[in-house]
């Protein structure tokens, strides 16, 4: 465009600035974009692989639990054993299922998930209030 620096007015450079700003941030959103996607594909590799993986643990632990019923109605006298040591087995089981979710369900709360924001949106929301009513 300009052979000779000299001859490059401010209008020029402000000018040349304004363009390769402007080159720059195409380039650093178009790189932006490629990245989600790439990382979108890895994700979606790792929850295809982590649902697979859950889904076999499942199934493992049915089988073993299956194992601890006939084991338990070894156990316990001919007249109640099959229909019992499921029934333990899955008391058992159960409870500690429910004491899991019961623990845990407090921890999935909106204000645990991001207490910084939560608190942030209740300091915004009393300041509203002081600032309507007084």
């Amino acid at each position: 465009m300009h052979t000779d620096k000299k001859e490059r007015t401010l209008g020029t450079l402000l000018n040349d600035l304004a363009r390769q700003s402007s080159d720059l941030i195409r380039q650093e959103t178009k790189l932006a974009i490629v990245e989600m996607s790439e990382r979108k594909s890895e994700a979606k590799q790792n929850l295809t692989a982590l649902a697979t993986g859950a889904g076999l643990l499942i199934v493992g632990l049915i089988y073993i639990l299956d194992a601890v019923v006939y084991g338990l109605a070894e156990l316990l006298p001919p007249d109640y054993s099959p229909w019992l040591a499921a029934l333990i087995v899955g008391i058992i089981t159960s409870a500690i299922g429910y004491m899991l979710v019961v623990m845990n369900k407090s921890n999935l709360a909106p204000e645990n998930l991001a207490p910084r924001t939560a608190d942030s949106l209740q300091r915004n929301k009393k300041m509203v209030e002081e600032k309507l009513n007084g």
